[in-house]
């Protein structure tokens, strides 16, 4: 399984899934290269002046701070709550954002010695998966998943319920996944169920 994806629906932990197994591999003596799309979403953002320029175009100058970069607070409200924007969005952003995992997943399929993991929230929505060949899925209970998004997303249950409509639902997501991992407990719940999965999967 050289070639993996990391998804799940918002605060399930996905981030937690990802450092865990690039953790793990390395200790394993493993090559592994790693991609996280709202990590490299932020840094286009901040980054590429063309993102800039076409955001500024297509949905307006007010959504670029006073320094002339798109102001991150104001797009996620918009695109929370308006359709029309979230295509536009998704049509400046999502191209950058597949060149640069797409021919990493490509070139790591098949492969026996390193590892491609790339945590893409959208995968099922986006029909990505087949890029990959294992997809992990995070999943958790609501309830912890609103605490930790108050605490440590300071997002309120509204906010989360109208986030949480953009994606498909977390019961959607499992049956599609080859492997869940549950994320109700602690980083070292997690670690112990990702070293399962590396043990089966290195059994003959």
């Amino acid at each position: 399984m050289p070639s993996l994806a990391i998804t799940g629906t918002l605060g399930s932990g996905k981030s937690v899934l990802l450092h865990a197994v690039i953790e793990q591999l390395t200790q394993q003596g493993f090559p592994v290269t790693s991609y996280s799309a709202d990590e490299e979403n932020r840094r286009l953002l901040l980054e590429d002046k063309e993102v800039c320029t076409e955001i500024a175009c297509s949905l307006g100058k007010e959504f670029l701070d006073p320094q002339g970069l798109p102001d991150r607070v104001k797009l996620a409200n918009l695109i929370s709550t308006d359709l029309g924007a979230r295509k536009i969005l998704e049509g400046i952003m999502h191209p950058r954002l597949e060149s640069i995992w797409r021919p990493l997943a490509e070139l790591h399929r098949g492969e026996k010695s390193s590892f491609f993991i790339a945590e893409i929230p959208l995968l099922y929505e986006k029909g990505l998966s087949g890029y990959f060949d294992r997809v992990l899925v995070t999943g958790c209970s609501d309830s912890i998943r609103k605490s930790r998004l108050k605490d440590n997303r300071s997002i309120s249950n509204s906010q989360a319920e109208q986030w949480l409509s953009i994606q498909q639902s977390q019961d959607h997501k499992i049956p599609l996944a080859d492997h869940l991992f549950w994320n109700d407990g602690s980083p070292e719940s997690m670690k112990r169920q990702v070293s399962q999965l590396l043990r089966y999967q290195s059994t003959p």
